[in-house]
Formats: C-alpha cells, sequence, structure tokens
C-alpha cells in the first residue's frame, strides 16, 4: 500500500520562502560587508606598499667596508635581529624615542626611564649596532631581501632650526661645542656674544666645520653613504611620524612571537607606554602619540618666527646635500617666495 505524502498547508510554505529569502538577504548582506573590509584592507595594504621604495639597484652589490659611515657610525645604525631591522636614527629626529622602542624589543626594563637615566648610553641601551657584526655579515644585512633598511628623516629646515632652539637658545652647548673652539679670537667673541642669534648660528657652524662639527647640525643624508641609500627600503618622516612610525612596524613580524602573524606594531606600539615606575613617563597612548619629553621644541610652528628671506637662503645654501638625495624625499618648503 502506497502512503500519499501529505504536503504542507499553505502557511508554512509561506514561512519556509520567507525564511530562504531571509537567509538570502543576509548571505548577501555579508558578502557585501566581506567585499567593502577585504577592499579596504587592499587599499591599506598597497599604501602601506607604496611607502616602502621600490630599489633602484643595478650591478653588483656594494660591500660593508670598515671605512664606511654606516660602520664606523656606531650609535646611529641599531639592528633588531628578531625583527630582521636595520634602523637608520638620526639626532633631532625623535632617536630617543626609538632606542626606547628597541630597548623594549629586546626585553630592557629600562625602557621607559627618563630620569637620571641616559638612553643614548650604549651601555644602558644594549642595543646592537652594524658595527657589532663582521663586515661580511654586515653587508649580507644590508643586501638581503629579508631584512628591512629603515629610516625616519626630518625637513632639513626645521631640523636646522631645532638644533638651534636646543642647543644655542634653551642651552649653552653651542658655545662649548663651537663658539669656544673658534681659532680667531675676534670671530670667537662675536660667536659668543651673539648666542642667541640664528643668523650667527648658520653663519659660524658653517664658518668652521672642523671645529664646530656636531651631530645635532650635520645633514642627515651625510650619516649614510652615498652607496647604501639606495638600499634602504622604507623612509618615513617627521611631519608624520605617528602614521609612519606604525606603517613601518605593521610591516614587521617574528617568527619568535607567541603569536603567529602578529606585527611589530601589535606587539609594542599600539599600547603599554604608560608606566607605573616613578622614573618613567606616563605615556597612556601608542608609540609616539604623546611625546612629552622635556626637549619637545614643538619647532615646525616656529619656522616663520625665526627664519628670514636671509636665514632660509644661507640654509638652503649650506645643507643643500639634502635636498640632492632624491631617496630622502625631502619636500622643498620656501618660506619667503621671490618676489620677482
Amino acid at each position: 500500500m502506497v502512503t500519499k505524502q501529505m504536503r504542507p498547508p499553505p502557511q508554512t510554505r509561506r514561512v519556509r520562502i520567507s525564511n530562504i529569502l531571509a537567509s538570502v538577504v543576509l548571505l548577501g548582506f555579508f558578502y557585501f560587508l566581506f567585499n567593502i573590509t577585504t577592499s579596504r584592507l587592499a587599499q591599506d595594504i598597497n599604501a602601506a606598499q607604496q611607502q616602502f621604495i621600490a630599489p633602484q639597484r643595478t650591478g653588483k652589490p656594494p660591500e660593508v667596508l670598515p671605512d664606511d659611515l654606516i660602520y664606523k657610525s656606531a650609535r646611529t645604525v641599531f639592528v633588531i635581529p628578531e625583527y630582521k631591522l636595520i634602523f637608520f636614527t638620526f639626532p633631532k629626529v625623535a632617536c630617543s624615542e626609538w632606542k626606547r622602542m628597541f630597548m623594549r624589543i629586546n626585553g630592557n626594563q629600562n625602557w621607559c626611564k627618563i630620569r637620571g637615566f641616559d638612553a643614548h648610553d650604549p651601555k644602558n641601551n644594549k642595543i646592537l649596532t652594524l658595527s657589532d657584526y663582521p663586515t661580511e655579515i654586515a653587508t649580507a644585512m644590508m643586501t638581503s631581501p629579508k631584512w628591512t633598511r629603515a629610516a625616519i628623516v626630518r625637513e632639513p629646515k626645521e631640523r636646522v632650526l631645532s638644533a638651534f632652539l636646543d642647543k644655542a637658545v634653551k642651552e649653552h652647548y653651542y658655545v662649548k661645542h663651537c663658539c669656544e673652539k673658534i681659532p680667531d679670537e675676534d670671530d670667537k667673541k662675536t660667536c659668543i656674544d651673539n648666542e642667541k642669534d640664528f643668523k650667527s648660528f648658520i653663519t659660524f657652524v658653517n664658518k668652521y666645520p672642523k671645529e664646530c662639527f656636531d651631530v645635532h647640525w650635520e645633514a642627515q643624508v651625510a650619516k649614510i653613504d652615498s652607496k647604501w641609500w639606495s638600499y634602504i627600503d622604507f623612509v618615513g618622516h617627521q611631519d608624520n611620524l605617528v602614521e609612519d612610525a606604525k606603517t613601518l612596524l605593521k610591516f614587521l613580524t617574528s617568527t619568535k612571537d607567541d603569536v603567529p602573524g602578529r606585527s611589530a606594531w601589535e606587539r609594542y606600539g599600539a599600547k603599554g607606554w604608560g608606566n607605573d615606575n616613578e622614573l618613567c613617563e606616563k605615556r597612556p597612548n601608542a608609540f609616539l602619540v604623546e611625546n612629552s619629553s622635556t626637549h619637545k621644541l614643538d619647532t615646525g610652528s616656529r619656522l616663520m618666527e625665526w627664519y628670514t628671506p636671509e636665514t632660509e637662503k644661507l640654509v638652503e645654501k649650506y645643507w643643500s646635500v639634502e635636498w640632492e638625495q632624491k631617496v630622502a624625499d625631502f619636500p622643498k618648503i620656501t618660506l619667503f617666495p621671490d618676489e620677482n
């Protein structure tokens, strides 16, 4: 005997159809969100990749030699093996903050201290430098695509003014490290008497380059050999410091991290910059978002206060090498456009 299959009543069929339609709409909505999310992610990745420099390298790769600037300047070229990072620092370009970041990555418990602690002292920061490696190994790291070479630079006019405000106006560093070393007695007296005059500062540090040489006002590009500039993968800028730092740190990952695929930004940059240690600054925000360092001078907003058409031309003349290095990609800021 064949049992006749009962069809569900019309009302039940309508409910099932409604449920099916609702499921289709919901799936469509999630598909739409997925497309938007992946599209935005792709845009973010593309923007980050554009920040990294397309290599312009031809011929045989150079070798690191004992006399190379990047090898001799042991305190400015830092190596973070865990993230395969070589980082070039420059005075007056947040170098103190980067050293604290690297100390934190390395597990140095003193990374957050600012009172009674000198993070610039290699004995304190204990950060590896390129010269800690044999030249053959240093060459491999400087040329290998597995390593990232990065630098953060600062607009030259702003950096020169920052050095002047910090070392001449705020401190007597400039007198001690320049004026008092000048051999000509008349120039020495003029230099000391005009310690806080910006034009005088520009004039004497360039008139006496040997006696007045100092890393705080030395051209940034002069600290890296010309043969190595094309091997720098990432160049960030002080005027976009937080975002550029974030972009770089998001790119870096470690095979030693307990969380696979986690970036250095997520691990060290996004949080944890506030500390209860009484010797530390209290920074509740992410890396570089809140810089309460005692030497912060807000130089960018003071350019028009200190520069004149004459001093602008002098800086463009004496620090011209900065703008000649295309990899550094310094913007050409004109404070006083020619009227002609």
